[in-house]
């Protein structure tokens, strides 16, 4: 009896780990934090499938069961047209479940951007996808099945130097969109899942274009939707209402791209930076009043989204010195070189003791330990050198996605 219930535990905390959804860029909440059945040291044995994409892009995937979703521009497409690719993958064998093309014109963009960089949001009946232009951008809802489109909302022109790669996401029965923007017109917004109808939209000041994806703070008082951008600071809406919670403005003196994160302690953490060397990182206690805890300068990154796991804090520079910090009071545990560079996020299976995945620019999975001692395990070569995309993880599995294809690694 004592044998079967151990078993029966076993057989409930894998189930659990396995049904884990990845519903947003960089998962729940934009943590990060995964489970998967990896060995630590990865061989070719652990790549379950490799799937050539329909086109190339940076945006991340996202998953919901056995369906992979992530948007491409298809390979025939130039930069006249625009257009964009939603695709289904099957998450157990790579095939092509189905594929949708939209359009919304072309825009001016950074080198290094594509038009498929803003990532999709999923729930457990539709996938959203939003793509911006200079004449209208639109927020699309499609059926997970078959990607039959549902509703479709047109949101205005949209402006950017660098061009767009924030992302939708799922909040109960709402998709959230943070729309900010070089020119006016910036706005967080929250729609009907079903309908697509407006239940509510907080206009917010424009500047330099933000890229962050927002994430949510549990309060007393109900979520709040918390934003990171040039112009607004730090700002905390009522995830119900869209009404201003709080602000801390003129947080931010550079731009936006990395998303904030909420710790294990409540803390909110808010990144900008310019280039390759100005970076800094905000730490602040929310609330009725707000205020600063600590911050960070130069140390952290410019693109890639901290990650916290457990109480350290993890900082990912694009040149790829990552730094270890306590969450909760700056105390720096170390600080190294693990060559990149790297666009993408650094994600973590297995809490505390566990992994940190990152992609590097050049096309290499990287896992170092995430833990109090600096340990480098391993880089291994993806085969495609462009990866600017964060990896997934949902049913155990790792998802990596490279410019044009989808890996698969499991046990």
């Amino acid at each position: 009896m004592r044998f079967s219930f151990a078993a029966l535990s076993l057989l409930v905390f894998t189930l659990s780990a396995c049904a884990q959804e990845w519903t947003r860029f960089r998962g729940p909440n934009g943590s990060g934090a995964g489970k998967a059945d990896l060995p630590e040291q990865i061989t070719d044995k652990n790549i379950l499938w490799r799937s050539t994409l329909p086109g190339t892009g940076h945006s991340s995937p996202v998953i919901w069961g056995d369906r992979v979703f992530l948007t491409c521009t298809p390979s025939a497409a130039t930069d006249a047209d625009a257009r964009r690719i939603v695709v289904c993958i099957g998450a157990k064998d790579g095939k092509i479940l189905w594929q949708r093309e939209f359009s919304t014109g072309a825009y001016r963009k950074h080198s290094d951007n594509s038009f498929a960089s803003p990532s999709c949001a999923v729930d457990a009946e539709r996938v959203y996808f939003w793509a911006t232009g200079p004449e209208k951008s639109i927020l699309v809802a499609m059926a997970q099945t078959d990607g039959k489109e549902i509703w479709q909302r047109e949101l205005g022109p949209f402006q950017s130097q660098h061009g767009s790669g924030g992302s939708p996401f799922v909040l109960d029965d709402a998709v959230v969109l943070a729309s900010d923007q070089d020119g006016p017109g910036s706005f967080v917004q929250a729609f009907d899942a079903k309908s697509g109808a407006t239940r509510w939209k907080a206009d917010m000041k424009s500047g330099k274009h933000t890229i962050a994806t927002p994430c949510i703070l549990s309060a007393k008082d109900g979520p709040q939707i918390i934003t990171t951008t040039f112009a607004n600071g730090l700002v905390a809406l009522d995830a119900k209402t869209g009404k201003r919670a709080w602000e801390l403005p003129d947080l931010f003196t550079l731009r936006c791209v990395a998303s904030p994160i909420i710790t294990d302690g409540g803390l909110i953490i808010g990144q900008c930076g310019e280039g390759s060397a100005n970076s800094l990182v905000e730490v602040v206690k929310p609330g009725a009043k707000p205020e600063k805890a600590y911050e960070v300068i130069r140390t952290g990154g410019y693109v890639p989204t901290p990650i916290v796991v457990g109480d350290l804090l993890f900082l990912w520079k694009e040149n790829g010195f990552v730094t270890c910090l306590r969450a909760a009071t700056n105390e720096q545990l170390w600080s190294e070189r693990v060559e990149g560079p790297y666009y993408a996020s650094p994600i973590c299976i297995a809490g505390k003791g566990g992994r940190l995945y990152n992609i590097t620019r050049a096309g290499e999975l990287v896992v170092i330990a995430a833990d109090e001692k600096f340990r480098l395990i391993q880089r291994i070569p993806l085969g495609e050198r462009i990866s600017f995309a964060t990896p997934a993880v949902s049913g155990g599995h790792l998802y990596v996605r490279t410019f044009s294809q989808l890996i698969c690694f499991g046990k």
